[in-house]
């Protein structure tokens, strides 16, 4: 959360109201229908569950604010949580303004400056509509020499007086609608959503990371808007969808993973779409450690394994936060090797020196087209230290097996709740790995959603080595290094002494004599990485730079470097 969403404290509704006449409207129209006022509760914390009655406000990102209300049972709503999106609205005579406003910007597009990135966009965009209106304050000042000057640069009949606070509503709805997500960005700024499900012209629900399924104020009223709407997205996300390509998958803006069903023939309730929003911070290691998604030892476990080249699949179920993990221990690489992914929706985030990044292309002329066995051959002529596949689900799994054979590590996601039928799954249609050749993976990571103390939490259930093929029994070895107690939501490292890749693979390029020592090593990593959750050290950027010490200056560097470092959130 940024320093400005702390301005107002906890119960100040009041200065809420004072700053944002749309929050202040709001509350007094709520106020007045159902005789009760929401408190202002701020940057939103998963303690908010147990507020009774459940009435308030937080804040996502100014001046977006959202109001979580859980009706009576004897009201209409009642048993479900309404989520309501706060933001500033437009009047008949300012969305005229806006109009015209709009079409001037639009006008004046070719002669604006040009920008290679959105912030820079909307630096421009926001300069463009100073320019084009004026402040009521300033319109009686010097009238006649200012109409002179509009008249010498070409801007006469063109400025627009305005109030302030009008100037900042229209800056608001225009940004959104040219450059940000238009109706949508009061969902995509809240980071506790998690899913969000538009079916036709119903009202939206989300998946909330705190109060779990809730209801929106927002809906399309009507299907043409609904399918230009769904159009316009998917033209800027460079997959536009029509009747003959009803079902498209991309990725918006912030990264967030978009599903689009556009057909009335494929979806019977009107066009559809589910958006996966994915947190504009990339998540880090240490932060994983901090919630529980994993202990510090399966932290160093990976590490080691990443460092000296295995193969891993994170696999789960949908929604089980298997791209996050990917993402969170992707920086365990050496930082001084080349990274190759390969997408069918960018999702990947690398933040080495040396990253080659494709995405697949769809065309409806097959010859123009771009799949993902495409880039994974590619790949293999590439010579990358790493090929990481942002999700493996169908023959492209192949391909990731024949990677692994030529010595190239496969780091990818997977659909599959553990490594029987992961192996299954594999072997099986429509990938049909040989069974022989699955010993080339060399660990799996898994990771679901479930409930603990009565929150939703993910967590990784366990980590499995495979060992190798036997072919006395057509099968693969295969041994648990790693499990997860929910009854006491710890992590037990099962694989002391026992681990097949750390004696028999790592150990040896490690350059230990005695290859047990490698234990001790995982367990100096565990503490290093418990040193760095103890100091708060999880912001993504500050485990980067303190293992790209590690990479370049060594482990004593890296060492002192913990205990010095300054994180990101106090500079």
């Amino acid at each position: 959360m940024a320093d400005e969403d702390l301005k107002f404290a906890r119960g100040d509704l009041a200065s809420v109201m004072a700053a944002h006449s749309h929050v202040a409207e709001w509350v007094r129209d709520f106020e007045n229908k159902y005789g009760s006022r929401p408190i202002y509760y701020g940057p939103l914390d998963r303690d908010a569950k147990k507020q009774r009655p459940l009435n308030l406000i937080y804040i996502t990102k100014e001046p977006v604010f959202v109001h979580i209300y859980e009706p009576p049972a004897d009201e209409d709503g009642g048993g479900q949580v309404l989520w309501f999106g706060l933001e500033p609205q437009l009047n008949e005579e300012e969305e005229n303004i806006r109009r015209d406003l709009v079409e001037t910007l639009l006008q004046e597009a070719p002669t604006a400056p040009t920008f290679t990135t959105d912030s820079e966009f909307e630096t421009i965009l926001g300069q463009m509509i100073d320019r084009y209106t004026i402040l009521d304050s300033e319109a009686n000042i010097g009238t006649r020499r200012r109409g002179r000057m509009w008249e010498m640069i070409g801007l006469e009949d063109k400025r627009v007086v305005v109030s302030e606070a009008q100037r900042d509503r229209l800056r608001y709805i225009i940004v959104r609608d040219l450059i940000k997500n238009g109706p949508l960005e009061t969902l995509l700024s809240d980071e506790m959503l998690e899913d969000i499900h538009s079916v036709g012209l119903k009202h939206i629900h989300m998946d909330h990371k705190v109060f779990e399924m809730v209801t929106s104020n927002i809906r399309f009223r009507e299907r043409d808007i609904l399918a230009r709407y769904l159009r316009s997205m998917s033209e800027r996300i460079g997959r536009p969808v029509s009747d003959n390509n009803p079902i498209i998958d991309g990725a918006l803006l912030d990264g967030s993973r978009i599903n689009i069903i556009f057909s009335d023939d494929v979806s019977m309730l009107g066009p559809s779409f589910t958006i996966r929003k994915f947190a504009e911070e990339t998540i880090s290691i240490t932060q994983l450690i901090q919630w529980g998604t994993m202990s510090s030892q399966v932290a160093a476990y990976i590490w080691l394994c990443l460092e000296y080249g295995m193969s891993v699949l994170v696999s789960g179920e949908t929604a089980s936060g298997k791209t996050t993990t990917l993402n969170a221990i992707l920086p365990f690489i050496d930082h001084n090797v080349k990274i190759y992914s390969a997408e069918d929706t960018p999702e990947v985030k690398v933040s080495h020196k040396i990253w080659q990044r494709l995405v697949t292309r769809t065309s409806k002329n097959e010859d123009s087209s771009v799949e993902m066995f495409d880039l994974l051959k590619a790949a293999l002529r590439s010579r990358p230290r790493y090929i990481i596949i942002g999700e493996i689900r169908g023959v492209e799994g192949a391909t990731a097996f024949q990677a692994m054979q030529t010595g190239h590590p496969v780091i990818a996601t997977f659909h599959a709740s553990s490594i029987v039928k992961m192996i299954q799954r594999f072997t099986g249609d429509p990938i049909n790995v040989p069974i022989r050749f699955f010993d080339n993976l060399n660990f799996a990571i898994f990771q679901e959603v479930t409930e603990t103390n009565g929150n939703l939490v993910r967590r990784i259930t366990g980590v499995d080595e495979v060992i190798g093929y036997n072919k006395h029994s057509d099968g693969v070895l295969t041994r648990g290094m790693f499990e997860w107690d929910p009854i006491k939501d710890k992590h037990y490292f099962r694989g002391m002494f026992q681990s097949h890749l750390l004696e028999n693979k790592i150990a040896a390029q490690a350059g230990f004599a005695n290859k047990r020592d490698v234990y001790d090593e995982m367990l100096r990593r565990a503490s290093a990485l418990d040193r760095m959750v103890d100091r708060n050290l999880t912001h993504y950027d500050d485990v980067f730079g303190l293992l790209n010490i590690y990479y370049n200056s060594g482990w004593e560097t890296f060492d002192k470097a913990v205990d010095s470092w300054v994180s990101q959130k106090d500079r």
